[in-house]
């Protein structure tokens, strides 16, 4: 069985690359349980409701222009939807290199965090809208 180390993953918050500033990158794809159990079984049975996917990212922030907080801080504030995209590797989407992408709201945003002499990070949660995250490999 293969293994699979991440080394050059590529993520993309409104279409800007903001590999060089992730520390780390989870894709959470999640649906609601909702329970159909009846009488006619010996046990519970369910089926999946709407999806509640989302991107979490751990971003070393940066002030500078065009870089983390200028991009999150008018996300956040103007309450505007983006797309985030996720890769494994900076190579082309293909089976072997699929592209997760989703449109997401910021509703939280934690621009500034850390101790004296600590590199400041800001762990993002981004939340997908209507149809979840959807998954190419072409």
């Amino acid at each position: 069985m293969g293994k699979f180390i991440l080394k050059n993953c590529v993520t993309t918050i409104n279409g800007i690359d903001f590999s060089d500033h992730v520390a780390s990158v989870t894709v959470d794809l999640k649906k609601a349980s909702v329970e159909t159990t009846n009488f006619s079984g010996g046990g519970k049975e369910q089926m999946a409701g709407l999806k509640s996917d989302e991107f979490t990212v751990d971003l070393q922030q940066d002030f500078a222009a065009a870089e983390v907080d200028a991009t999150l801080w008018p996300l956040y504030n103007n309450e505007t939807e983006f797309v985030v995209t996720v890769k494994p590797t900076a190579s082309a989407v293909s089976a072997t290199n699929p592209l997760y992408s989703g449109t997401c709201i910021l509703l939280e945003y934690t621009p500034l965090a850390g101790k004296p002499g600590e590199l400041s990070n800001t762990k993002v949660k981004f939340p997908t809208q209507r149809t979840g995250i959807s998954r190419a490999i072409v």
